[in-house]
């Protein structure tokens, strides 16, 4: 069992991880809710798991220093046209914000879909689950039960902690005014913006 404690600190640290994904559920805990924020962590996890059994399987190899540019601009790209049309958005209903809105679930299929996709194609996080497969193999003698133990064991841990993030979000968003929503909503659409140009530049 102690082989699996290193499993909690390391889905906590990812839970913190400073990139786009954070200000993008960040921001979507904030004006949508616990339970969208949530359905989008899920894709995200989704896409983890499609990372990890790809590592798994050895398929990492296609990934070359060759095409890694050309991805990095792709979702570079990507991650900027979401920042740019959702502060567009929201710029256009400015007067529109409103709390406590009722919750579409038809709309909620779209969540996890948009989590999924903007993580994946995020091709450091394929280096990321790699490299640990790299660390954790050996010592669990490439059992595949221990492996994947291991790998669930630190996503429960990572959608644990941000669920509470989540819910404080949620339960701060009450307390805000929505004026005071609307520039950390934006704020966080420029930051989106600006990581998305990051890696674009980092691709070039």
């Amino acid at each position: 069992m102690a082989d699996y404690l290193a499993a909690l600190p390391l889905g906590f640290i990812l839970s913190f991880s400073f990139g786009p994904l954070f200000f993008i559920l960040l921001e979507t805990s904030i004006s949508k809710g616990l339970k969208q924020a949530f359905f989008m962590d899920l894709g995200v996890a989704f896409s983890d798991f499609v990372f990890f059994s790809t590592a798994y399987l050895g398929a990492s190899k296609i990934i070359t220093e060759e095409n890694q540019p050309a991805l990095f601009i792709l979702g570079g790209v990507m991650l900027s046209a979401y920042g740019f049309l959702s502060f567009v958005k929201t710029q256009q209903k400015k007067n529109k914000i409103k709390k406590g809105k009722a919750i579409n679930k038809k709309n909620l299929i779209s969540f996890p879909i948009k989590g999924f996709l903007l993580n994946i194609i995020n091709v450091a996080v394929l280096f990321f689950w790699t490299g640990l497969l790299f660390v954790i193999g050996p010592s669990f003698e490439m059992n595949p039960i221990k492996i994947w133990t291991f790998f669930l064991l630190t996503v429960a841990t990572y959608l644990l902690v941000n669920l509470c993030k989540f819910y404080l979000a949620s339960r701060l968003k009450s307390k805000l005014t929505d004026a005071l929503l609307f520039k950390i909503k934006q704020a966080l659409n420029i930051l989106i913006f600006v990581c998305g140009a990051f890696f674009v530049f980092k691709g070039i």
